[in-house]
């Protein structure tokens, strides 16, 4: 007897430590990357569209000239630290012809480039007016939205080049303990219609695929896992075991 009760000791201690080491396996992100190298991963190029807001600059070394092709009455310069509203009325919004209109340079269309290939552009319209004016075109609509079992659920604007899974994670707060990580869910718009992706952010392989990077107007859903499920209905067993309990006592008495 005291034999087959420590076999069952050991038994459960070896259960609780399996499920140790599978809980730790789900929360590391590229839990299976060893010492290795990977080759560099070129962000997709968004192309612009319709409906999207650019800060564009005019630096030149006489300041009253920069004014004169500033959309702002003043520098011209964005920050990431203006409000949404502040940052879409002093922007350059492209319209639905694809043009956007700049003081002095007039109409020039951008959509349908890339940005860097924008910046060209309008680099080389200002050279036809200005000897040392310098032109720096940024995204100011580069939005993706998080929701789902993050910490911080929202829509979150991106003032970088480009913004890869783990970074829009970071904006939301990182993951909850719950998250399903293996089956983040990644709904893109595209010409076609829309377009979805699982991604699983335990896989080292997540850096060759497609949706790693993140294009404007990305929607990232994270699932929960099956335990959080059972965790919420956890109250409601324990209170009809509690009562199942009580009326077991109260036959048992009248008996």
């Amino acid at each position: 007897m005291q034999r087959n009760r420590l076999k069952f000791v050991i038994l459960i201690l070896i259960t609780v430590v399996a499920l140790s080491c599978n809980r730790k396996a789900q929360l590391v992100y590229l839990g299976n990357v060893q010492n290795e190298n990977f080759s560099a991963i070129q962000p997709p190029k968004y192309l612009l569209k319709p409906g999207d807001v650019l800060s564009v600059q005019i630096i030149s070394q006489d300041e009253r000239v920069s004014k004169l092709f500033s959309n702002t009455g003043g520098s011209g310069s964005m920050s990431a630290n203006l409000p949404d509203a502040a940052i879409y009325l002093t922007g350059y919004s492209i319209n639905d012809s694809g043009y956007i209109h700049i003081p002095v340079l007039g109409k020039l269309k951008l959509a349908g480039l890339d940005i860097n290939s924008a910046q060209n552009q309008v680099q080389s319209s200002v050279d036809e007016y200005l000897k040392d004016g310098i032109a720096i075109i940024k995204l100011l609509s580069f939005k993706i939205t998080v929701i789902g079992e993050v910490k911080k659920p929202g829509t979150y604007t991106n003032f970088k080049d480009n913004l890869n899974i783990f970074e829009a994670i970071g904006l939301a707060g990182d993951l909850s303990d719950y998250a399903e990580r293996s089956t983040v869910l990644v709904v893109r718009q595209t010409v076609d219609g829309l377009k979805t992706s699982r991604i699983n952010l335990n896989d080292k392989r997540i850096l060759d695929f497609e949706a790693f990077y993140l294009l404007p107007n990305d929607i990232v859903i994270v699932e929960p896992r099956k335990g959080k499920v059972f965790n919420m209905n956890s109250p409601n067993i324990s209170l009809f075991l509690s009562v199942v309990s009580t009326a077991l006592l109260l036959i048992n008495y009248l008996k």
